[in-house]
């Protein structure tokens, strides 16, 4: 899938997978030095077409949007380096099932951690955008495994990207604006029977109203507890973002689905979007397939007519997302095959014309941290294009 793109975005070489971000002229990366490793150097903050309106939908142009094919050999981004500059500040904390009204357990009780990502930059009191990270204590967003408390210097485990690196770089470089992180840990197991399979893979809104009701206020207390610094997280959805891969995508995704009014901007990685819910929400008998698809009778070589297709007008949705050609149940049928899925809800995304990216990725398997580790800053900046940056 390797058309359908304004050709900002372009494969620079299929062996390579190397995608070449172009920026239409000076940008502000390049004064800073920095570029992707995907090739070129990165633009954010400019907005194609007219200014940016707050609250409400920004239009930040089609560069990039489409469906692209990468790999099969993958590259990490340099931009997950800690290169010197302004380090974050970091904070964990736990949540107990006993302290939740909306998630108190379905196996029993279970502890939550959840860590915080401040730009040194943030301006205490000020409204700052963020995202939410499902899952997240793993790896793969971090550089290095729990507890997180590796020196920044340290390099990075192979197959993995540096969330808290990349943002350094960037938003030192003026490429994106202040952005909080909440890093929130799911609340144990796995799929069916699980708390995270109750949390991620329910067809709802349920785990939006979670991270806007329990979540957001804990982390502000907390982090005036731990840093004594005031903090404020904006109620734009257009400065809120979710984050996640496998279960926690399709988390990501029906956070901002059900909540728009919470979340316009969605990044994913082997989304879930199969049968696979837990419990099974009845009105979609399978799972988050409905995203792209809702009729039984149909077949995987027919037209997706899931939610994204048949719901009018449009979601305020700006969704980067990912597939692998060896990503789980290959094979499987329209409601088990992961690849199958996220292609299937990208094809939605591009015949209602929303701005989507969606990325193939040849010789890679599910949640592929070689694939995080090459394409998460150039999604970042293409999520964020559009957003003030100051």
């Amino acid at each position: 899938m390797s058309g359908s793109s304004s050709g900002a975005l372009s494969t620079s070489g299929a062996s390579t997978g190397e995608i070449a971000v172009s920026t239409g002229g000076s940008s502000t990366g390049a004064a800073s030095g920095l570029e992707s490793a995907e090739g070129g150097a990165l633009e954010s903050g400019a907005l194609e077409g007219g200014g940016y309106t707050t609250p409400g939908i920004t239009d930040p142009g089609t560069a990039g949007d489409g469906s692209f094919t990468i790999g099969p050999t993958y590259t990490p981004d340099p931009l997950s380096n800690a290169t010197g500059g302004p380090v974050g500040h970091k904070i964990e904390f736990q949540m107990l099932s006993s302290q939740s009204t909306i998630y108190p357990g379905v196996t029993g009780p279970y502890t939550r951690s959840v860590w915080v990502y401040i730009p040194q930059q943030y301006v205490p009191g000020t409204a700052a955008p963020f995202i939410v990270v499902q899952d997240g204590s793993y790896a793969v967003w971090w550089g290095n495994n729990v507890p997180h408390t590796a020196p920044a210097t340290m390099a990075n485990l192979p197959g993995t990207a540096s969330l808290p690196n990349i943002l350094d770089n960037l938003i030192n470089a003026k490429m994106l604006p202040k952005i909080v992180v909440l890093f929130v840990d799911n609340g144990g197991g796995d799929a069916q029977g699980s708390e995270r399979g109750h949390e991620y893979d329910t067809v709802s809104g349920l785990f939006a109203e979670f991270v806007e009701m329990e979540v957001i206020p804990r982390v502000i207390m907390e982090v005036q507890s731990q840093l004594s610094i005031s903090l404020t997280l904006t109620e734009d959805p257009e400065g809120r973002a979710t984050l996640g891969g496998s279960s926690g995508g399709a988390a990501s995704f029906s956070m901002a689905w059900w909540h728009p009014e919470y979340f316009h901007k969605v990044l994913t990685y082997s989304a879930t979007l199969i049968d696979q819910a837990s419990p099974e929400n009845p009105l979609y008998p399978h799972g988050c397939a409905c995203y792209h698809d809702v009729d039984p009778n149909v077949d995987a070589t027919m037209t997706p007519n899931g939610l994204v297709m048949t719901t009018t007008p449009n979601e305020p949705i700006r969704m980067w997302l990912e597939s692998a050609q060896n990503d789980n149940q290959v094979g499987g049928g329209i409601y088990h095959d992961f690849n199958l899925a996220s292609m299937r809800t990208a094809t939605e995304f591009q015949a209602k014309g929303y701005h989507y990216h969606y990325d193939y990725a040849l010789g890679a398997g599910h949640l592929d941290g070689n694939v995080v580790a090459q394409t998460l800053p150039t999604a970042l900046l293409w999520l964020w294009r559009g957003f003030p940056v100051e």
